[in-house]
């Protein structure tokens, strides 16, 4: 499988493995090497939520998964999306350094970051090679 892009994880000190999910400060940079259309990514977004949630959990969501889904762009090779979360502030997507908008709730940073970091991810080997857990 080639990969279509890069990832990089940031945790506050003294954050576990276990608790990546929960409400805690995080960000996650991705790097793409390919061309993807924006569209794509609401997607891709959306089939991987499925995978980790019943729908009980993504319908009082779903406004707020269509919100972030209308802001993502065409990337070419070189482009970044990151996440970042802030408790009490709301999960900011960011392309090539700048906002694009902020969502707010610790519920939906929480489904949102599993779509890399869930029971599901969208990929295992890059989940693992993000939250190395000690042997």
């Amino acid at each position: 499988m080639w990969k279509g892009y890069v990832a990089a994880l940031y945790l506050e000190e003294g954050a576990t493995p276990e608790s990546v999910l929960s409400d805690i400060p995080k960000r996650l940079e991705l790097e793409y090497f390919r061309s993807i259309k924006g569209p794509d990514f609401g997607k891709a977004a959306d089939e991987v939520l499925a995978e980790n949630f019943p729908e009980e959990v993504i319908a009082p969501l779903r406004g707020r998964l269509d919100r972030i889904n209308r802001f993502y762009r065409d990337v070419k090779p070189g482009d970044r999306y990151a996440l970042t979360y802030l408790p009490r502030r709301g999960t900011e997507l960011s392309y090539n350094g700048t906002q694009l908008v902020l969502i707010e709730g610790a519920d939906f940073a929480s489904a949102y970051f599993a779509i890399w970091l869930g029971r599901n991810p969208i990929d295992q080997s890059l989940k693992d090679q993000l939250i190395k857990k000690d042997s």
